[in-house]
């Protein structure tokens, strides 16, 4: 399991946030699920089966999150599956886990049947199962956070071709399963969730604007001021941030999202400034051969903040800003007039 993997887990392993999860993703927010309801369980799911030569072969898988929940009447297995890269077979490999829960529990209620000497008739010793026995539903989700939206089929049918026309009469015989798909990054705007996940996930729709992500958590600062590690190494992996963030500890010990996205922010801005002078003063350098190092130099670090200027201008043309907003931050990034400002956007926009 990678890093991310880990991350996830421990942040969608909370029982208000799991809960939270399936109820707004499946069942547009209706409480069907209640965390105090749920306990874990192993993520372990094991299978032995025998050979007619009496051999026998084990099947181990393991759920990134399981879950056990009392829906009033009956208990339900919750299971989640984290993925943060795209599963072509995954239809296949959801139906397997299932069908390992499901035979798991067989295998359980025919033990204590036999040992209670409860089986009766030869379909009952066949089966294992008494004709009142019922199994417990598994609910199966696949939590997918990967940056490309998902283009792999969601159903068995899918997997095997049979959406085509010409095999519309096999579709009859041949049982579909279909998995359950979250996909927090394209969720509609219209969120039902309860606990934190509806700020983190709504959060998503600005992750490609600086701008927009910024406004977006100073509005919600009351809770992006403050979180707790594990939600923000999830936002961390949400946002496909590949940097480490600098963690702005408060005297509560919750970090400060806002300010380590404007750290991260300025960062950036005075990197890409620093790294315009440098390439100038490289420049200058070469032109100082013929022209006179002083003269060269100086005129390399003129270029070199013209540069940073430039991809100061283009950056924030791309982000939408009108043009009096850019020349506004102009004046106060650089330290510039206001004719100066006007003269560099007429140059580089």
């Amino acid at each position: 399991m990678g890093k991310n993997d880990i991350y996830m887990k421990r942040w969608l392993s909370d029982k208000h946030r799991f809960a939270d999860l399936i109820n707004g993703s499946l069942f547009q927010g209706k409480q069907v699920f209640l965390p105090n309801h749920l306990k874990e369980s192993s993520p372990e799911q094991t299978l032995i089966l025998r050979k007619p030569n009496g051999e026998d072969i084990s099947i181990q898988r393991y759920r990134d999150i399981m879950m056990m929940a009392e829906d009033g009447t009956r208990i339900v297995v919750l299971a989640c599956e984290n993925q943060d890269e795209i599963h072509y077979a995954m239809p296949v490999r959801g139906m397997l886990y299932d069908a390992l829960n499901y035979t798991e529990q067989i295998s359980q209620i025919r033990k204590i049947r036999r040992e209670n000497k409860e089986l009766e008739n030869s379909s009952e010793f066949l089966s294992g199962l008494k004709k009142s026995d019922q199994l417990t539903p598994v609910i199966t989700v696949v939590f997918y956070y990967g940056e490309k939206e998902w283009d792999g089929t969601q159903d068995l049918h899918g997997l095997l071709g049979l959406n085509a026309k010409e095999y519309e009469l096999l579709k009859k015989y041949i049982p579909n399963y279909r998995i359950n798909l979250i996909d927090p990054r394209r969720l509609n705007h219209d969120l039902c969730f309860q606990t934190d996940l509806q700020l983190v996930f709504g959060m998503l729709e600005y992750r490609k604007s600086k701008e927009g992500l910024q406004e977006y958590m100073q509005t919600n600062k009351k809770y992006f001021g403050s979180i707790d590690e594990d939600s923000y190494n999830a936002i961390r992996v949400l946002l496909g941030s590949g940097q480490q963030l600098p963690e702005a500890k408060q005297k509560s010990g919750g970090i400060d999202m806002c300010k380590a996205l404007d750290d991260l922010y300025q960062d950036g801005v005075k990197e890409g400034i620093k790294t315009g002078i440098e390439k100038g003063i490289e420049q200058g350098i070469k032109q100082g051969i013929a022209q006179g190092v002083e003269r060269g130099v100086e005129q390399g670090i003129e270029q070199g903040i013209e540069q940073g200027i430039k991809a100061f201008i283009l950056d924030y043309r791309e982000e939408g800003y009108d043009k009096e907003k850019i020349l506004m931050k102009l004046q106060n990034r650089f330290s510039l007039t206001r004719e100066k400002a006007e003269e560099y956007f007429s140059r580089f926009s």
